[in-house]
């Protein structure tokens, strides 16, 4: 395990989005520290005090606040932020190299209340009447034709049809700003829902196919029949899978479109051809024009937003500004010359904007201003 992944997993531990499989992960390593293909690093902190804390804290199963998550992990990871530029630290890459720079001076304020968002959206039924998901107690929601929906806990819902007709509903989950939701569909498809995005989908598949529309950001585990192609339309383009997980990113307000293959196969196509996707491997499709190229994939950065983080892998200050303005629900002014401002690094989507701009102004190379939900971003 590198000191990247460990760092990741022991904060998903902290802040309670850790996994089971994760969990087993951490676990074994802890435990295996001396063998020898399990060499721990010095960056990682004091070895007994950190494996002593995360077998408390999978013993206890607690969650506590996120102001002592990030406490707990600023204190941990300062020698190792260090050394490897890994999570909550920023690095700016420029023509000249330069290095990270002193903390700039605060431009923020102090008293900002602009809090991440979180799990909400607005499920809209095919008689058009709407439930909004987000206080909801866990349990049927409603009942409808045979159809029933569940809440199974705050940010995941499962549609059960067992109408045994052949009719077919259709149902529109959608987040707004500063939402994101899960659902599971009748074939047992799991989708996740970033902010500003929609699933389109039947309240069952009953034809020879699965068919769903979306709009924003999913990412889709596909629940495995030969008999029944999976399809996402989007953006004119169409996938088609068996059974795999995939992530497709398709926002209005951004140039390309892309599909990114995390397991399985996955083809994409559209009016200008076709392209098979191996896993790993990314579809790029520039909406102007359809075309569609295909990349190796950073599929940390893919699929970051779904486990609950921001990473940014030399990605220019217009593009982190739209996902942070579609997470956090405030509006981007710039001044100033931009071009060159390209960012790396990794941080929690859990905490408040302030907290999030002020790591970035650590670079020195960037400021910001914020008053109400105006952002405004300063050379």
């Amino acid at each position: 395990m590198t000191p990247r992944e460990f760092f990741l997993l022991y904060e998903k531990l902290i802040s309670g989005t850790i996994t089971a499989d994760e969990k087993q992960r951490l676990l074994e390593y802890t435990d295996q520290i001396e063998a020898e293909e399990h060499p721990w690093q010095a960056e990682m902190g004091d070895k007994t005090e950190i494996e002593n804390e995360i077998h408390a804290l999978l013993e206890k199963e607690i969650r506590p606040k996120k102001r002592t998550k990030i406490r707990i992990l600023t204190t941990i990871l300062t020698a190792a932020a260090a050394v490897t530029g890994l999570v909550i630290l920023f690095s700016s890459i420029y023509k000249n190299n330069s290095k990270l720079q002193p903390a700039a001076p605060k431009t923020l304020a102090s008293n900002n209340k602009v809090t991440p968002g979180s799990n909400k959206a607005i499920l809209t039924l095919a008689d058009g009447s709407t439930i909004t998901l987000d206080s909801a107690s866990a349990g049927s929601l409603t009942t409808r034709n045979g159809v029933t929906i569940k809440q199974v806990h705050n940010g995941l819902i499962e549609y059960n049809d067992r109408t045994g007709t052949n009719a077919t509903s259709w149902s529109t989950i959608s987040t707004p700003t500063g939402g994101q939701y899960q659902i599971v569909l009748e074939d047992g498809t799991k989708a996740w829902l970033n902010a500003t995005s929609s699933l389109k989908f039947p309240t069952t598949f009953r034809n020879n196919e699965r068919l769903v529309e979306i709009s924003g950001e999913v990412y889709f585990e596909i629940a495995k029949d030969d008999s029944k192609p999976f399809k996402v339309n989007f953006n004119g383009n169409t996938i088609t899978v068996l059974g795999t997980h995939f992530n497709v990113m398709a926002y209005k307000d951004e140039a390309k479109s892309k599909v990114t293959l995390i397991q399985g196969a996955v083809k994409v196509n559209n009016r200008s051809g076709e392209q098979l996707l191996k896993p790993g491997m990314q579809a790029q499709i520039t909406d102007s024009i359809s075309q569609i190229t295909t990349c190796k994939a950073n599929l940390e950065e893919a699929i970051a937003w779904k486990n609950g983080y921001f990473t940014f892998d030399h990605e220019n200050i217009q593009s982190i500004m739209r996902k942070l303005a579609r997470w956090y629900d405030v509006r981007v002014n710039y001044q100033g010359d931009m071009n060159g401002k390209i960012f790396s690094g990794t941080i929690s989507r859990f905490d408040n904007i302030s907290e999030v701009l002020s790591m970035i102004e650590l670079t020195g190379t960037i400021h910001f201003k914020i008053q109400g939900r105006e952002l405004t971003v300063l050379p």
